[in-house]
């Protein structure tokens, strides 16, 4: 799994400096969301790593924030005195959306939730199904459906998936360990997502893969592969689960990589992609906790989607002075430098926080466990 993710991680780098390579990013982004359902059902059932949901929910904190932190503060600083050498609006230098001019144009609703999603992250998600009519804070059926589009106000603008991922882990200690409600759940889940279909907004953006409502059934759905698909791999492969965890990790990863070059239809495919990545999960997940080299390059995948749009914003001003024009050179070029950055953040940021997450664990991981989960 821990190699599946950082290729997620890269098709969206790639979706956001060049177009859709490997599985794309509303892909990567939903393929996200069935394995975060996995791991959470993972953490709170079998690997009983917390005595209590606060215990939880700060191991959590830990696993998201500190380095998203930091991204947000290399960010500031880094168009602040981009601006400053340069003596031009970092919006106009990094041809991003203008910060500031958005925070002062919108109403002070709007003003608070900029801010508070900002640093807090809830709410993020929330940014893309409001807007701003006649100087008030509105709902909307999109985002682009305003006076003021409001999510161009975030600093770390990718960092709205975070929003949903942080509303399925306050809701899943309390319906994982419960059949019954996961299973009602997921019906609601899904019956809304063919409602608003069947009204015409669901196949539009921001409803395909960013309302929480609706995304919630891929979550669940990764919840049920941990309880269900897992326990009978490992009755029904016994001794061979660790040849077959490896053959199905090595297909996945194959065909994640030749996924957008395949010769059949979008909505094909990714029905084919999902089933495969559902069915096969539970022997992803388990080659991970017995391969280092995975934990490893799986442990990259976060700092890779928080850091990117950072990294793309620098390479693309460099590449623009040296006047190179190559767009799959320059892609290239920030995938590579989103690894290594994202290197850099887990040597000097995430590997100092886990001793502190140890502390909030109910007793240390065992090796075989996944190390960041």
């Amino acid at each position: 799994m821990g190699s599946l993710r950082t290729i997620f991680a890269i098709s969206v780098v790639f979706e956001h400096c060049y177009g859709h390579v490997f599985v794309g990013g509303r892909n990567a982004v939903q393929l996200f969301y069935f394995a975060s359902g996995f791991l959470i059902s993972y953490v709170l059932l079998e690997s009983k790593n917390y005595s209590n949901k606060r215990d939880f929910y700060i191991n959590r904190f830990l696993r998201l924030y500190p380095i998203y932190y930091v991204v947000i503060l290399l960010t500031v600083v880094t168009l602040a005195v981009s601006s400053a050498l340069f003596k031009v609006p970092a919006s106009a230098l990094f041809d991003i959306p203008d910060i500031i001019k958005i925070w002062q144009e919108s109403p002070i609703a709007a003003k608070i939730l900029l801010t508070s999603s900002n640093i807090f992250l809830f709410g993020q998600d929330w940014l893309m199904f409001l807007g701003v009519e006649n100087g008030s804070l509105v709902l909307t059926s999109s985002f682009a459906h305003s006076d003021v589009v409001l999510w161009h106000g975030l600093i770390i603008p990718q960092s709205w998936t975070l929003g949903l991922e942080l509303s399925f882990y306050l809701l899943a200690p309390f319906v994982i360990s419960d059949r019954k409600a996961t299973l009602t759940l997921l019906a609601c889940s899904i019956l809304l997502r063919i409602i608003l279909i069947k009204i015409g907004i669901g196949l539009n953006d921001p409803w395909t893969y960013r309302f929480f409502p609706t995304e919630l059934a891929l979550f669940l759905i990764g919840s049920l592969s941990h309880q269900i698909l897992y326990p009978f791999y490992r009755e029904l492969l016994r001794k061979k689960i660790d040849m077959f965890s490896k053959i199905s990790t090595y297909f996945l990863i194959i065909f994640s990589v030749v996924f957008y070059k395949l010769p059949i239809s979008e909505l094909y495919k990714t029905m084919i992609l999902f089933g495969f990545f559902i069915m096969l999960l539970p022997l992803s997940f388990h080659f991970n906790n017995k391969n280092k080299w995975d934990r490893y390059v799986g442990d990259l995948s976060y700092p890779i989607y928080i850091g990117h749009m950072l990294v793309i914003y620098l390479v693309i001003k460099t590449m623009r002075a040296l006047a190179v024009e190559n767009k799959i050179f320059i892609a290239i070029i920030c995938v590579v430098l989103s690894v290594f950055f994202a290197m850099l953040l887990n040597e000097y940021v995430g590997n100092r926080i886990e001793n502190i997450r140890d502390k909030f664990r109910f007793k240390m991981l065992k090796p075989t466990q996944s190390a960041r989960a």
